[in-house]
């Protein structure tokens, strides 16, 4: 009911807007897989294996524990574009993301393109 002592009737306030969603999302993801593909980059660039010397005695350093290190990185950066950034622009823009299509887009999103991405590393030999 309207209330003429309150300046803000709830028509004012932040909305639900679907093409928004969409845009944020997929905004977020681009934005999170080339975050992420210049960490992999550099963090795979600076790796080297294990190795093992002559007399059978592993020399580890730190560079052998940066392949791990560089996946979990690549997933927290996927889980931030994915889960957080949408919320925090819609936020400042004083819109709602739709429940219905945030945040299983953006995840569906990034499994299609990790799924096509598999196919074709092995339909080019690379794995």
């Amino acid at each position: 009911m309207n209330n003429p002592q309150n300046p803000n009737p709830p028509e004012d306030g932040p909305f639900i807007d679907r093409p928004f969603t969409y845009r944020v999302t997929v905004a977020s993801l681009i934005a999170g897989f080339v975050l992420t593909g210049i960490a992999a980059l550099f963090l795979f660039s600076i790796s080297r294996p294990v190795t093992v010397s002559n007399e059978g005695e592993v020399q580890w350093s730190i560079q052998a524990f940066l392949m791990p290190i560089s996946a979990i990185i690549c997933a927290a950066i996927l889980f931030w574009s994915i889960f957080q950034l949408p919320v925090r622009i819609a936020k400042r823009v004083g819109v709602i993301l739709d429940p219905e299509i945030w945040p299983w887009t953006g995840a569906v999103i990034a499994g299609v393109i990790f799924a096509v991405g598999f196919v074709a590393a092995i339909l080019f030999g690379i794995i």
